[in-house]
């Protein structure tokens, strides 16, 4: 991840992100949970968007792997296989997309979409297809009631599919949560990773209470896993020691 890492760097340097809370995500971008990013700046939002996609290149790249840039009107022919196996995506031609080989870009969710669009993307990430995806919610509570209300009507059970939830002000991040995927009548509470402390103009790091469920969700075992976020963030704060 060395050089794919620089476009993370620069937000550490910057101070737009805490380094701890994106080794973290870094990682669960990598196993393919989905992200999304969103406030009032879509300039910020599109920077660190395109800092994860370039950090966590798309699953499979070495066999044609690549984003699919999900566009109002798009046609989801390769959402008609439910397994995901030999799906086919309009816009490659006769080329297969599977989760396992294509990550859905997916911009402007809640305004440059159109509402069936939006409802389609994020429907299909119930089908196991990392995505990264932005929006222009100031928090994640107004965040998910819009996409709980007319016209976009989003069921319970594709808002927990969110994954990674990334809330920004004008300037950084402000807020981050995990959501937990679940059955239809479990209401357990997104998790909250790192939160933006105005006082002391500082992160409290939130993210080691989740470490276990990271590490599931990865793949990893716990010691597997803290081993590799310290590997990411030591690479993360090359930038710093420079």
């Amino acid at each position: 991840m060395s050089e794919e890492a620089a476009a993370l760097r620069t937000l550490v340097a910057d101070g737009i992100a805490d380094a701890e809370f994106l080794a973290h995500a870094s990682l669960l971008v990598d196993a393919g949970v989905p992200i999304l990013i969103s406030g009032p700046s879509d300039t910020l939002t599109s920077r660190i968007a395109d800092a994860f996609a370039l950090a966590s290149p798309v699953p499979g790249a070495a066999q044609s792997g690549r984003d699919i840039e999900i566009e109002s009107g798009h046609h989801f022919e390769w959402l008609a296989d439910p397994t995901g196996i030999g799906c086919m995506d309009p816009l490659a031609g006769s080329a297969p997309r599977s989760p396992r080989s294509s990550r859905l870009r997916i911009r402007g969710l809640l305004a440059g979409l159109d509402p069936l669009t939006a409802r389609t993307a994020l429907r299909a990430l119930g089908r196991g297809f990392p995505a990264i995806s932005e929006a222009s919610a100031v928090d994640l509570a107004s965040l998910l009631d819009r996409l709980r209300s007319d016209p976009h009507r989003l069921p319970e059970g594709d808002l927990r599919g969110l994954g990674l939830v990334v809330i920004l002000d004008e300037s950084r991040l402000v807020a981050a949560h995990l959501l937990h995927k679940g059955e239809a009548t479990e209401r357990r509470a997104p998790t909250l990773l790192a939160v933006w402390d105005a006082r002391a103009r500082a992160w409290d790091d939130f993210a080691w209470a989740a470490a276990p469920e990271a590490a599931q969700r990865c793949g990893f075992t716990q010691p597997e896993y803290e081993s590799r976020r310290q590997e990411r963030l030591a690479i993360l704060l090359q930038g710093e020691r420079q």
